[in-house]
């Protein structure tokens, strides 16, 4: 029984993230305060990146925060639920006790369900953005040691390559090697890199194998959605992320797959 009722709130924290992720705020944001269907703008892509190509930069920032926000939160009220009420008393009242790396599987899932969410959302006819933001919000809601080095990482290539996407692909790719390195060292000394992770003195977001898992579940997400990005890339032919200046026109909708 104990083990179908950690099945249960694994499945249901999944489910709660899956709604909060599917609030698209790049369409709530462009509709309401911009007037323009971000489906029929640039790239057709429901997120921050081409937000801001439809209305600017400011436009591209507060959907961003909004999407990370939308993964984070629903990931701390969870973990919050799990370690500071009777949830898991609950559970093991059934008869087999599980180790606090395990129960870390609900309050990991929900914030996996948000980044599905935002891809696939519910309200939008499942057509979302890449995953990016909520991955950051993910990163960002466990570890500031992680989320430190995959941002470091972005906004430097950036700078140099003015590509959102390969900044994506690279800061995705060096978090989901650091996250690797640290589960192994937490695995051989859980006390080394406590400091890392949210929420310490006290209960804290775990850094074991069920938070690798689930960074590199979410990671693939990025990776696989970037797929015609990675072509562009490799032929030259990707061009510089260009977000909206003042007096310009929301660019066309161009198909991506070209």
């Amino acid at each position: 029984m104990s083990y179908f009722l950690l099945f249960l709130f694994t499945l249901l924290g999944l489910i709660v993230g899956y709604l909060c992720g599917s609030i698209s705020w790049a369409v709530i944001i462009t509709r309401a305060f911009y007037h323009i269907d971000i489906y029929k703008v640039g790239s057709g892509n429901a997120g921050g990146t081409n937000v801001g190509r439809a209305v600017g930069k400011k436009g591209a920032l507060t959907v961003i925060i909004l999407d990370i926000l939308k993964c984070l939160i629903p990931l701390w009220v969870v973990f919050l639920v799990v370690e500071y009420t009777p949830l898991t008393a609950f559970i093991e009242s059934y008869g087999t006790v599980f180790s606090a790396d395990v129960y870390s599987m609900i309050y990991y899932a929900t914030a996996l369900g948000a980044g599905i969410g935002h891809v696939f959302p519910l309200y939008y006819h499942f057509k979302g953005g890449k995953a990016v933001s909520c991955f950051g919000g993910f990163v960002l809601g466990t570890s500031w040691l992680l989320a430190s080095f995959g941002l470091a990482t972005f906004l430097l290539v950036f700078a140099f390559r003015k590509r959102v996407s390969l900044s994506s692909i690279i800061g995705t790719c060096l978090t989901l090697v650091l996250t690797a390195l640290f589960a192994t060292l937490n695995y051989f000394n859980p006390s080394w890199l406590s400091f890392a992770y949210f929420f310490i003195p006290g209960p804290k977001m775990l850094g074991g194998f069920a938070y690798l898992g689930t960074t590199v579940l979410m990671g693939l997400m990025v990776l696989l959605l970037h797929r015609p990005n990675m072509v562009r890339l490799a032929k030259h032919v990707e061009p510089e992320t260009h977000f909206l200046q003042k007096g310009e026109k929301p660019v066309q909708a161009y198909d991506e797959k070209k």
